[in-house]
């Protein structure tokens, strides 16, 4: 058994000094067009970002192996990107804030937007109530299955129409996407797809530039 503790030590300690020289050799890396090759940079991990967030959202909860795993992808993509720039500073108060955005803008806003477009207020029967202790805030929440009116099954969570006075076969009216996208909310969306795609797409074009700028600064070296 110790044998077998110290053999995956060494095994660890072994992927752990390869990971670090590939970090090494991407910081010490000069592309022939760094600037080019920094905005491509950016623009891959704005695109990595939005794609884990909108498919985060469609999955819903009933894929939550699938969200933890893109979850960890989201955040290899934040904490990689400055390591293999190595900003300044100033460059970091830019491209951080911008990774941040692009994730939780499309986390937050994607489901309102597509409710906003096409959603409709949809009476529905709540056919479970489960109470739950929130982790971080503490105090009681709601979750409640529905049936919709097709027949699809599906849940709201934390809403005024989800209580501790609400009950099993309670008629309630959510606003839902007739096409199952996304999950309904109990409230009305705010979020509109022009200003989803204004934030993203701003945060997207400044996280361009910061990272072209910032690879921009390397020096080639001879040969």
């Amino acid at each position: 058994m110790r044998d077998a503790w110290e053999r995956a030590g060494a095994a660890w300690e072994r992927a752990g000094d390869a990971v670090a020289r590939v970090f090494r050799s991407m910081q010490e890396w000069t592309p022939r067009r760094p600037r080019l090759a920094g905005a491509l940079l950016g623009l891959g991990a704005a695109l990595m970002l939005v794609g884990c967030g909108l498919v985060g959202v469609v999955l819903g909860d009933d894929w939550e192996l699938a969200k933890l795993l893109l979850i960890v992808a989201s955040v290899v993509v934040i904490l990689d990107l400055p390591l293999i720039l190595v900003p300044t500073e100033k460059q970091m108060l830019v491209i951080l804030p911008c990774l941040i955005v692009l994730l939780v803008s499309v986390l937050v806003g994607f489901r309102d937007s597509v409710l906003s477009l096409r959603g409709e207020r949809t009476p529905v029967t709540v056919t479970e109530v489960t109470s739950f202790r929130k982790p971080i805030t503490g105090g009681d929440d709601h979750t409640c299955g529905l049936r919709l009116p097709d027949g699809r099954r599906t849940s709201v969570t934390g809403t005024k129409v989800c209580t501790a006075y609400t009950r099993v076969g309670d008629r309630i009216h959510v606003y839902a996407d007739p096409h199952g996208l996304v999950a309904p909310t109990g409230t009305a969306p705010v979020i509109t797809f022009p200003v989803l795609g204004t934030v993203v797409g701003t945060a997207t074009l400044l996280l361009v530039v910061a990272a072209s700028r910032t690879m921009g600064q390397r020096r080639r070296t001879p040969g």
